[in-house]
Formats: C-alpha cells, structure tokens, sequence
C-alpha cells in the first residue's frame, strides 16, 4: 500500500510573533478511480490574522519525455471550505475529494487513459517506470499531487492576503490492473491517449502541424 503520505509546513508573517502550523496527510498513497479521496488537514493558528479559506485540489502534473521535456499543471478537482479560524485558534478538519473526468468541463489539457468519445474513459493513471525502462518509450508521464492552500487575511483586508500551501504526491490507478508487458504498461489497454492534450501542445509550438500526433489505437 506504500507509506502514508503526510507534510507539514511552518509560516512566519510579518509582526507576528508566532507562526501558522499547516498540516495534512492522506490515509495511504494509492487511490482507485472513481474512490474518493479524504484530505485531513490541521490549522493552528497563533498568529493575529484570520484563516479565511481552505482550499484542497488535485494537480495532475504531465512530463512530456517524446519531443520534449515540458511539464503541464492542470487542475482536474477543486474542494474549498471557509470556515475561519480565528487568530490562536486551530483546526483539523477532514476534506474530501473526487478527481473524475466527468467533473471537469473544460478537458483540454488533461491526459488521458482513453478517447474522449469513449464513455469508459478515466484521467490518465500515475505513471510507474520499472527498472531498466526507457522513459521516453512512454511518451508521456503522469503525476498526481494534492495541493493544500490557505488563505490568510491581510493587514488591509482582502486586498493584502496572503496564501500558504502544501503538496501531498499520491498515485492514482485502477483498481485491478492487469498484468504488464515488460514497460510499465498494462497489456491489453491502449497506450496514453494524448487526444486533445498533445496535439493541441504540438500546434502551439509547431505552427500549421495538426497532425503530427494522432491519437493510438489497437487495430
């Protein structure tokens, strides 16, 4: 099941004399699609300024390794929750989140493990390189992290706050994969589909190539 991912992370402001204590841990590493995710986030707060917002997101991270080395962010679930905490106050709450495809109206961008006309069709699965694979025969590698942020009250209210946050890697998978075909890939399933995420990088960086990149299939 791998080690339960955790962090945490200390901010001083300015005239504050003691700091914000920013916790959160997942309850294991690896999630299944379509399972929800449970953030336990812990807020201590012995600052002067108000915690006005949470906000708990899941960042799906592509390193394009076939023609490139670029990496693209993409938001692909969003949870916020304002409850406030007061100054020396604190707060350990539990935040759930569900990263799904179907969530998100705007799909450019994302990766994918199938075609978008496909109605089986998931966000990408974390990417696993074995021993002695060449990355670049992947095409492209998925990340996933969660992202923990704070909204803190300023001195001149909402136009000076500020944002403290976090990351949380865990891995996003099938429930049952099947067995692999010697390069980190499951036999039987179509390579990464890049559809609109790749070509549409190749337009921008190579003007008038549209179809440089077609989407894979099995014959």
């Amino acid at each position: 099941m791998g080690p339960q991912p955790h962090a945490e992370t200390t901010w001083h402001f300015f005239l504050s004399k003691k700091p914000l204590q920013l916790k959160a841990c997942l309850s294991k590493e690896i999630f299944y699609h379509g399972e929800p995710i449970p953030v336990t986030v812990t807020v201590i707060n012995n600052t002067e300024k108000v915690v006005k917002k949470i906000s708990v997101s899941v960042e799906q991270v592509a390193n394009v390794v076939l023609y490139s080395s670029d990496f693209y962010t993409k938001i692909v679930a969003l949870e916020e929750s304002e409850e406030k905490i007061q100054p020396n106050g604190s707060l350990t709450k539990t935040i759930t989140i569900l990263p799904l495809l179907a969530n998100n109206r705007v799909k450019k961008g994302i990766a994918l493990d199938g075609k978008l006309k496909d109605e089986d069709t998931n966000l990408a699965s974390s990417t696993i390189i074995k021993d002695g694979i060449d990355r670049t025969v992947l095409g492209i590698l998925v990340a996933y992290k969660i992202k923990v942020k704070l909204t803190v009250s300023g001195l001149l209210g909402d136009f000076t706050s500020s944002e403290v946050s976090m990351e949380l890697p865990f891995r996003l998978m099938h429930p049952r994969p099947e067995e692999t075909d010697g390069t980190g890939k499951e036999s039987g399933q179509d390579d990464l589909v890049f559809e609109e995420f790749a070509r549409q990088q190749l337009k921008d960086e190579i003007p008038g190539k549209d179809n440089i990149m077609e989407s894979p299939s099995n014959e």
